[in-house]
C-alpha cells in the first residue's frame, strides 16, 4: 500500500495502486476466526500510520469524528507497519485493529469492492519545487532540461502526457524516482531543475532535511495538477458505520472544525467543500 494508500499502508497515504480482479476478492486468511473485531457500541478504534507526513492531522481528524459521535476515540497508532504493505496486511488492521483506517488517497479504481472510502475530509495535491533561485514557473524552465518526478502518481501521469504532447524540442527530460526524498535530492543537489512530489511529503522532508531546505514550490502552469481527497477506508460491510462517519464529517466541514484543524496542523491543503 505503499502504492496504496494517502497520503496508503503510506497505506495511508501514499500513492494508491489500481486494484486487479483478484484483489476483489476478500483476501483468505486462516487464522481469522482468531481476530475479534473492536467494537463500536461507545467507541470509535481508527487507525493512523506515523509514516505518513498527515498522520497527526488524521489522528486529530479522527478523534473530532468520534466526538462528534458522542464516542470514545481510540486512536491505534501503528508501530509495526509492513514496508512494503498490501490489502492483506490493511484487512487484517481492519479486522482486529480498528473499524476504520484514515489518511488514504481517494483514486478512481484504486480499492478492491470490499473496502469503501468515507467521503473526504481534507484536500491535498503534489508540487513542483525549485531552488529559491529558479524560475517561479515551470514553463520558464528551458525546454530539455531535467525535472524529476516521483513515480506512480497521478500528477506524474498528468506530467508525463503533457510532456509526450509537446513537440520533442520543447519537452523536458524526465527523471523519473522512486521516492519523493530521491526526488527532492534529486533537485537539491542539481541533477534536475525541479521535482514533482506529493505536498505533504514536501512539508516534511524539507522541515526534517537541512538541505531542502532551500527548496520551494513553484507554479505548476502549464500543467494543472489534480486535487487529491484524502479520506478514511472501512471493510464494505460496515456501511452503517461509513454512514455516521460520512455525517460527522459533513458537520465538521460545515462547523469550520476540519478547516481549523487543517490550518492548525500546518499541513499544506483545505477542508472539503460542503
Amino acid at each position: 500500500m505503499k502504492a496504496l494508500a494517502a497520503t496508503a499502508l503510506a497505506l495511508l497515504m501514499l500513492p494508491a495502486a489500481s486494484a486487479g480482479a483478484q484483489e476483489n476478492e476478500l483476501p483468505n486468511m486462516p487464522d481469522q476466526e482468531l481476530f475479534g473485531r473492536p467494537s463500536d457500541e461507545y467507541a470509535l478504534q481508527f487507525c493512523v500510520d506515523p509514516r505518513d507526513p498527515g498522520w497527526t492531522l488524521d489522528k486529530a481528524v479522527g478523534e473530532a469524528i468520534a466526538d462528534a459521535l458522542l464516542l470514545e476515540a481510540r486512536p491505534v497508532v501503528l508501530d509495526d507497519v509492513n514496508e512494503t504493505g498490501d490489502f492483506i496486511a490493511l484487512y487484517r488492521y481492519l479486522l482486529g485493529e480498528c473499524r476504520v483506517f484514515l489518511g488514504f488517497k481517494m483514486i478512481a479504481a484504486g480499492y478492491p469492492e470490499w473496502l469503501t472510502l468515507t467521503r473526504p475530509y481534507y484536500e491535498t495535491g503534489y508540487v513542483f519545487v525549485a531552488p529559491k533561485s529558479a524560475p517561479a514557473r515551470l514553463a520558464d524552465i528551458a525546454p530539455g532540461t531535467p525535472v524529476a518526478a516521483t513515480l506512480g502518481s497521478s500528477a506524474d501521469f498528468r506530467f508525463v502526457q503533457y510532456n509526450n504532447n509537446l513537440p520533442a524540442r520543447q519537452r523536458w527530460q524526465r527523471f523519473p524516482y522512486s521516492s519523493d526524498e530521491l526526488t527532492l535530492e534529486a533537485v537539491a543537489d542539481g541533477v534536475a531543475a525541479a521535482g514533482l512530489v506529493w505536498g505533504p511529503s514536501f512539508r516534511q522532508l524539507r522541515h526534517d532535511h537541512p538541505a531542502f531546505a532551500e527548496l520551494v514550490e513553484i507554479d505548476s502552469a502549464p500543467i494543472s495538477l489534480p486535487v487529491m481527497a484524502v479520506a478514511g477506508v472501512l471493510l464494505g460491510q460496515d456501511s452503517f458505520l461509513r454512514a455516521s462517519i460520512d455525517e460527522a464529517i459533513a458537520s465538521l466541514v460545515a462547523d469550520g472544525v476540519l478547516g481549523e484543524l487543517i490550518e492548525r496542523s500546518g499541513m499544506p491543503g483545505n477542508a472539503p467543500r460542503e
